[in-house]
């Protein structure tokens, strides 16, 4: 089972800044700690510019990630969403993230980007006006095949800190690596079903407080389950790399998931026996 990892969102989580107790910088640093353990390189950042604006001391962030050996990639200026704006307005965002990250954009073998929440929009004339731009740019876009729904443990997760709660704490942790190991082992056969061969996964993290602390043992996990973590240009190659950008869709879903419900045949998003506990979770993160 061969996987790429990915970040989103470096320097800073789009959605907040850290809590008390925690920082941006420390959040990445326990993250790049992480892969360095488990010799797991060549990790790109889909990275957002406009914490550069805000807090150019941010700028170290994403110097210490390059200079550990991995790579920044385009993830717009301000992380709008393509059904949110125009088709222009996003495009200028796009752009902007180019000028923004040119100290580290140079420095990745390949020139990539990811769509915002992974949406490629809501109109087919919009989308294609985007992938025409990202063609011009000479920008490959990157999708995901499986997440593991950190950003709900995270808020949970918060949650349990913040009333002091040390066993629900404990709890969100361990709930986090039974579902993550079953979740892409749900996705990865799903996507085999769909393009009708193994491909080579892309998962995703991203810098917030929660998965700084659970990396390390959710990589170990996924190991355990039998991922092998391979570069991400191993990844680009194949069916699913050529299906990127090609439907338009409302739903927040993953790559082949997006497919099979433009063709009618959608799939679950979360395996049967994990439902329950998503829905534990998402009651803890609601407080």
């Amino acid at each position: 089972m061969k996987i790429a990892f990915t970040m989103d969102d470096l320097p800073l989580w789009p959605v907040s800044y850290p809590p008390a107790g925690y920082t941006a910088e420390g959040i990445v640093a326990s993250i790049r700690g992480a892969l360095k353990q488990h010799s797991i390189s060549g990790v790109y950042s889909f990275s957002n510019s406009w914490p550069l604006l805000k807090n150019p001391e941010f700028s170290k962030i994403l110097d210490d990630w390059v200079g550990d050996g991995y790579y920044i990639a385009n993830h717009t200026h301000s992380h709008i969403e393509l059904p949110d704006v125009t088709a222009e307005a996003f495009i200028e965002d796009i752009d902007a993230a180019e000028r923004h990250l040119a100290p580290w954009l140079p420095k990745a073998p390949l020139k990539l980007f990811r769509h915002p929440l992974c949406h490629w929009g809501e109109t087919p004339e919009k989308l294609g006006d985007v992938n025409a731009h990202l063609q011009r740019r000479g920008l490959t876009p990157v999708d995901v095949t499986s997440w593991a729904y950190e950003w709900t443990w995270n808020r949970a997760y918060r949650n349990a800190l913040d009333a002091q709660d040390e066993a629900a704490a404990e709890h969100v942790k361990a709930s986090f690596l039974d579902f993550s190991a079953a979740q892409l082992r749900h996705d990865m056969a799903a996507a085999e079903a769909w393009f009708g061969e193994e491909i080579i996964g892309i998962t995703l993290g991203h810098n917030v407080p929660f998965f700084a602390d659970i990396a390390s043992d959710y990589f170990a996990r996924l190991k355990e389950e039998g991922a092998v973590f391979v570069p991400l240009e191993d990844a680009l190659q194949g069916p699913a790399q050529r299906a990127v950008g090609s439907v338009v869709l409302g739903e927040f879903v993953v790559l082949q998931q997006k497919l099979a419900a433009i063709a009618g045949r959608p799939t679950p998003k979360i395996p049967e026996a994990q439902v329950a506990v998503h829905a534990r979770i998402v009651e803890m993160a609601m407080g």
